[in-house]
């Protein structure tokens, strides 16, 4: 009998002792237990020891490992809430290696199908698999252990926790220990040109470092099968590029990815292979180099949207403006001696890469953020209160939707939340489950709200029409004087997002002075009559719209002088649209 065998027979002699005798073994029975463990140790064999842990450096080349070389195939997928059917006998193959974008306009079934192949949610009807085997997980967890892991549009981390608290309280590597879970983060971050503190609070980081924070996470968990949801919807242009370098290194490792987008440039920019959907069914799927943006903008909405007309407006006297102003945030660059005016009648767009102080100035114009030093003034108001700005029917839209709406609140509720300006908002009642605004259902319906249902709790909305449930009490309950939006159209597809441009454009023409904050260039370029740059907390370049070309735009946003512009020395066509293009 091999030594394993024999330390069987004696754990089973032990066995059958009385607990007493267990308790009081004697001095030879120890001696003689050690004598087998070190005779298996000396064979190879660590028999009545725990498995030696695996060390760290063996997970830094285990993170795609997982099922690589294998494709995540759906088929006939179908899943109904309701009477609403999400899926419809949908198809998608995810091969290895590749990034995969699936695009469609909100409500089209994306995310339906990226919680399905997460394990978030089950299929009523068809079948997945990995490779040759079934892939049938029952919950998240199962879908984590097979490789499978998706970063949601809404942001998960725990802001209390930092980054590497948050990796080990999801990590399935319970042995990992915290020195090894540290060094594996930071080789992620390395590899993602990602400069964050692994040991602040998550709360304490910019909207773009969190975005990346989560990706990161899901990326050291051991994700081969990565989904991503609109990871870049608040991102600049710069984070964008080196996360787009992070996902084709990634890719170079047999690493699947799968990118919902709606910027239909990114597809082209990183995509392999595209899937289109359209109220739930799959109608393309094939090489993106196959696809112009114009033709996927067709599949998705039927035809390519066009930029509203704009009459020429004559901006009146400056309703927004401040001078000098400085102030400090814990997530974004502290405002250094900023200046600006927004007249009425007038849209001016504010860029600048993430974390350049945009967050800041909008909160200070807000009524969140105090001003430290300097002097503004909102609507005659000086360094007004937001309550006070809700009674002077400011409209505001956040950055981030949960900060605008409450998820218990129903519809018909949400819109009518400014009725009493005055009544702070923590005092103000809960939902009634009904609406007393009459006008809810039709003001839902003109945003292309779905479903346009004023009892149901915001919370149940999907993200991009939460965001079209914010942008319609902001601007379509009353005439606001006016309107401080923080990327107005992220995470909608090109028809809500037009819809809303032509909101925004129409409260500019009836007299509202507007301020737009947005990564996206190519809407404030649609948007805006002038165009401020921020880079590092101060107002880097300023330009009327007919002044403008990116050239400029992107030396601005990074900081270089106006001498340093690639167009500086001659003369170029302004790169203002005529026609809307698809972002």
């Amino acid at each position: 009998m091999g030594r394993r065998g024999c330390c069987r027979r004696l754990r089973r002699q032990e066995r059958r002792l009385d607990p007493a005798e267990r308790r009081h073994r004697l001095p030879g029975d120890q001696r003689r237990r050690r004598r087998h463990s070190r005779g298996c140790r000396d064979e190879g064999r660590r028999a009545h020891r725990r498995p030696q842990r695996r060390k760290h450096h063996d997970l830094l080349t285990s993170t795609s490992s997982l099922e690589t070389g294998r494709a995540l195939v759906a088929r006939s997928v179908s899943k109904t809430f309701g009477t609403t059917r999400a899926l419809d006998g949908v198809d998608i193959l995810v091969r290895p290696g590749t990034v995969h974008a699936l695009v469609g306009e909100n409500g089209a079934g994306k995310s339906t199908l990226a919680k399905i192949l997460a394990g978030i949610q089950e299929p009523d009807a068809g079948t997945m698999t990995i490779g040759d085997a079934v892939y049938a997980p029952r919950d998240r967890a199962e879908a984590k252990a097979r490789g499978v892991n998706m970063v949601p549009q809404q942001l998960s981390l725990v802001g209390e926790l930092s980054l590497l608290d948050n990796f080990l309280l999801v990590s399935p590597r319970r042995v990992l220990r915290r020195r090894a879970a540290h060094e594996l983060l930071s080789h992620t971050l390395e590899r993602a040109e990602v400069d964050v503190d692994l040991t602040v609070p998550t709360r304490n980081l910019t909207q773009a470092h969190r975005q990346l924070g989560e990706i990161v996470v899901a990326l050291a968990e051991g994700a081969t099968n990565l989904i991503l949801d609109e990871p870049t919807a608040s991102l600049g242009p710069r984070e964008v590029g080196g996360l787009f370098d992070h996902l084709r290194s990634l890719c170079e490792g047999g690493t699947a990815i799968v990118l919902i987008t709606h910027r239909l440039d990114e597809v082209g920019a990183v995509a392999d292979d595209v899937s289109v959907l359209s109220h739930g069914r799959l109608v393309h799927h094939g090489p993106a180099a196959d696809l112009s943006p114009q033709r996927v903008a067709r599949l998705m909405v039927g035809e390519l949207p066009t930029a509203a007309a704009r009459a020429p407006r004559l901006p009146g006297e400056p309703v927004i403006s401040l001078h000098e102003v400085t102030a400090i945030s814990d997530t974004d660059a502290d405002l250094d001696a900023v200046s600006l005016h927004v007249r009425a009648g007038e849209i001016v767009g504010v860029a600048g890469v993430a974390g350049s102080g945009q967050n800041t100035l909008m909160d200070v114009l807000a009524g969140l953020t105090p001003a430290r030093t300097g002097a503004f003034r909102v609507d005659d108001l000086e360094a007004p209160r937001a309550v006070d700005l809700l009674s002077r029917g400011v409209a505001w839209i956040p950055e981030e939707r949960s900060d605008g709406l409450v998820p218990t609140l129903s519809l018909g509720d949400t819109l009518s939340l400014y009725d009493s300006a005055a009544i702070p908002r923590a005092s103000r009642p809960r939902s009634r489950g009904t609406t007393a605004n009459p006008d809810a259902a039709t003001t839902l319906r003109a945003f292309d709200v779905r479903p346009a249902t004023p009892s149901l709790a915001a919370g149940g909305l999907s993200g991009g029409n939460q965001q079209k449930l914010l942008v319609s009490r902001e601007l379509g309950t009353g005439s606001p004087r006016v309107v401080l939006a923080y990327g107005p159209t992220q995470g909608l597809d090109l028809r809500a997002a037009q819809s809303i441009r032509e909101r925004i454009v129409g409260a500019a023409e009836a007299g509202a002075a507007v301020l737009v904050a947005s990564h996206d260039l190519e809407e404030l370029l649609h948007l805006a009559d002038r165009i401020v740059v921020m880079f590092s907390g101060r107002i880097a370049a300023e330009w009327p719209i007919s002044e403008v070309t990116t050239d400029k735009v992107g030396a601005a946003m990074a900081g270089l002088s106006p001498a340093d512009s690639p167009d500086a020395a001659s003369a170029e066509t302004p790169s203002v649209p005529t026609e809307k293009e698809p972002s």
